[in-house]
């Protein structure tokens, strides 16, 4: 998939570009079989819930311990639109998923922007990342969607703090205050990424973001793909390779039908 000048225009001003039913049902399928085995795997690399342990919140890394997962990367449908939009080569700076469980098992999050945490703790010289965001499940206006503020990355990098669930709890997140946010809402406005399983957003590391607490009955899962340009390779390594991935050598499109070929 080439994107179209139009297209690039569009993701340099707004921030962020969305492609409703990107994978089919046969991938889609795929990806989900093996949500359940990754979020039941006991290392640190699973982050769960606070007050419930048995809720996984986060699951870094699953690209290296998944098969599905490692073939979406490579998926050319994904890989050549986000080299077209950072103007470069890539590597994965990380993977995560966040799972969403329904009944008020999927907590929310702050509104943030990703990459503070990439350059305070990792070391990444600049915002020349994307999050390719691949809905799992179907994310509809009442399981708690990502809400983006589009065009928010052309403010770079905001003052934030890092959040106090988050100390000690195996992830960064760094989040606004509510004047900054109202701020950036009132200029840009605020709207909800909301698709089929299978649609994939790939969004700017400095798009403010953030979502509710999913209390709806339904899973709301989402993988992202932390796409870095190999130029703007991280130069620390306090983090461990879940989430600072130190391989920066350049991905190559694979087949564009690999992951519809894995069978249950």
């Amino acid at each position: 998939m080439k994107l179209t000048d139009s297209q690039i225009n569009e993701f340099d001003q707004r921030g962020y570009l969305f492609f409703p039913n990107l994978l089919d049902q046969e991938e889609v399928t795929a990806l989900q079989n093996v949500v359940p085995e990754i979020l039941n795997r006991p290392g640190p690399e699973v982050v769960r819930e606070k007050d419930d342990p048995a809720v996984a919140r986060l699951a870094f890394g699953a690209h290296v311990y998944s098969e599905p997962f490692a073939r979406l990367v490579t998926l050319p449908r994904l890989l050549e639109p986000v080299k077209q939009l950072l103007r470069d080569e890539v590597y994965l700076h990380q993977s995560r998923m966040n799972p969403k469980p329904g009944f008020g098992g999927g907590g929310g999050w702050d509104w943030h922007q990703d990459y503070p945490p990439w350059y305070l703790i990792d070391g990444m010289p600049e915002p020349k990342c994307i999050m390719a965001a691949v809905f799992i499940d179907d994310c509809t206006p009442v399981t708690s969607p990502l809400l983006v503020v589009p065009g928010s990355q052309q403010h770079g990098l905001l003052d934030s703090k890092l959040h106090e669930d988050a100390k000690d709890r195996g992830y960064a997140l760094h989040h606004l205050g509510p004047e900054a946010v109202a701020e950036l809402a009132n200029d840009g406005g605020i709207e909800p990424v909301i698709g089929p399983a299978g649609s994939v957003a790939l969004v700017h590391c400095n798009v403010v973001h953030g979502s509710a607490n999913n209390v709806s009955p339904w899973r709301r899962a989402i993988m992202y793909l932390n796409y870095n340009a190999v130029s703007n390779a991280c130069n620390k390594e306090e983090r461990p390779w879940y989430q600072n991935n130190r391989d920066f050598t350049p991905l190559q499109a694979s087949r564009d039908d690999c992951l519809g070929t894995i069978h249950s």
